[in-house]
């Protein structure tokens, strides 16, 4: 990591992560398309359970990551059987997560989709999507923890090629149980739930094959799944940021859909859509992310800073170059992607207005996302914690409460550029203060000597 060329470095280390981010940018998006299929209301209500189940990845998110830490520190100093010990309490932790969660979404299911902003006409789309969601949550709940603790023993081609193959499991089970075919009877919208909880436990079977054979560094013994909350407790406190981080975007689409949905299910729908083409600009950009951080971190630890504005200026480049790809699709295309997922003329002239507002301030949100990255990997924590929570809450909840109540659906969506713009130029004066204050060159030393 100290010594390679920085661009074949970065490849390989974001390679993984990002195949595997857009792989399930991918499936999400192609859920949405087929279930739009069914009308506008459907697309609604999928954006209705959005926030449950950004939970539901918050709280996986946050085993996931703090497992990871621990795990990693653990193998280094050699300690494998704690590791075994701690990967096995990930998962016990895990299911306590999705079984606390569960009984609560499950007592009060409409009272909770009333608050998520359910409107009557709504309402039975979104029980339906949701109850399968809610009653599978720790099936969906172990893929994501199991990804973090084979990414932790270095192995993360194994879980790209995992999350590949329940990716296309439900692009290829969603038309069966959404239209029906053959013996599969269209259940519609609930279809699509169903074909999310086939494709997670598809993944399940997939990771607990792997975890059982003889590739895996992990050996898990049955006293290992014992509940022990001390563990728990040194998984979470290294997870709790994620976890925040993620919990943020959850309040911010329920505020978001609360708002949107109060001038009708057609304009929740666009917003669902435009919130769905957003992350698979995203997601590329965190697989960049993912590679940028251990290679900024190491050659940040051993003073070889001039690598290290290598790393992060060639993470921002890249990242930005792909957010204003995106940008410029979107402003240029807005009826090409709307004809994806529904055809109705109405939907179609509000989501191409949307989307070419909402993306007026998209192009720099890749620079954000590894200037995030940088400040993590130098260990300053208040910066990455405030640049992640900035763009989807800090500026976006003010702007987006604010601009509807004066402006109406125009103002919402206003409120996603002015959000990414004051992100973006927090980031920029952030970051060139880091690089001075760390004596990191912004150019190459050859360069400054003329």
């Amino acid at each position: 990591m100290g010594e390679q060329p920085v661009g074949r470095l970065l490849w390989s280390f974001s390679l993984p992560a990002l195949v595997g981010m857009v792989v399930t940018a991918t499936y999400n998006i192609v859920d949405t398309a087929f279930v739009g299929r069914l009308g506008h209301e459907a697309i609604a209500a999928l954006t209705l359970v959005w926030p449950v189940q950004l939970v539901m990845m918050a709280l996986s998110l946050g085993v996931g990551v703090g497992a990871n830490s621990l795990i990693a520190r653990l193998l280094g100093a050699g300690n494998e059987r704690e590791a075994n010990h701690a990967g096995a309490q990930a998962f016990v932790a895990a299911l306590a997560s999705a079984l606390v969660m569960m009984v609560p979404l499950l007592l009060w299911t409409d009272p909770v989709l009333r608050l998520l902003g359910a409107r009557p006409d709504i309402l039975p789309l979104a029980r339906a999507y949701y109850r399968v969601i809610v009653w599978f949550s720790p099936v969906i709940f172990y893929p994501m923890v199991a990804n973090n603790l084979i990414r932790a023993e270095g192995n993360p081609l194994r879980s790209m090629a995992v999350m590949i193959v329940s990716a296309l499991t439900n692009i290829a089970l969603d038309p069966l149980f959404i239209y029906g075919a053959g013996p599969f009877p269209a259940l519609g919208i609930q279809g699509a739930a169903i074909a999310t909880v086939i494709a997670s436990a598809v993944a399940f079977v997939l990771y607990a094959i792997y975890f059982a054979g003889p590739k895996s560094g992990y050996h898990f013994r049955l006293r290992d799944f014992l509940p022990w909350p001390r563990v728990w407790g040194r998984i979470y406190a290294v997870g709790a940021p994620s976890m925040t981080i993620q919990l943020s975007g959850s309040v911010a689409s329920l505020v978001a859909n609360n708002i949107i949905a109060g001038f009708g299910s057609l304009p929740l729908a666009a917003y669902g859509v435009v919130f769905r083409l957003f992350s698979l600009g995203i997601m590329p950009c965190l697989g960049i992310g993912q590679g940028v951080l251990p290679l900024a971190a190491y050659n940040y630890g051993a003073g070889k800073l001039g690598r290290v504005r290598s790393v992060v200026l060639r993470g921002m480049l890249a990242a930005t170059t792909i957010t204003a790809g995106f940008s410029l699709l979107f402003i240029a295309f807005p009826g090409f992607f709307a004809s994806v997922f529904n055809r109705e003329p109405d939907f179609l002239r509000l989501f191409a207005h949307g989307l070419r507002v909402a993306a007026l301030g998209f192009a720099p949100v890749g620079f954000i996302i590894i200037a995030t990255s940088f400040f993590q990997a130098v260990g300053r924590a208040l910066p990455a914690m405030f640049l992640s929570l900035a763009r989807q809450f800090i500026f976006y909840l003010p702007a987006l409460v604010l601009l509807a109540r004066f402006f109406g659906v125009e103002g919402f969506w206003f409120a996603l550029p002015v959000a990414d713009l004051l992100s973006a130029v927090a980031s920029i004066i952030w970051a060139a203060a880091m690089f001075h204050r760390l004596g990191i060159p912004l150019v190459p030393v050859r360069a400054r000597r003329f």
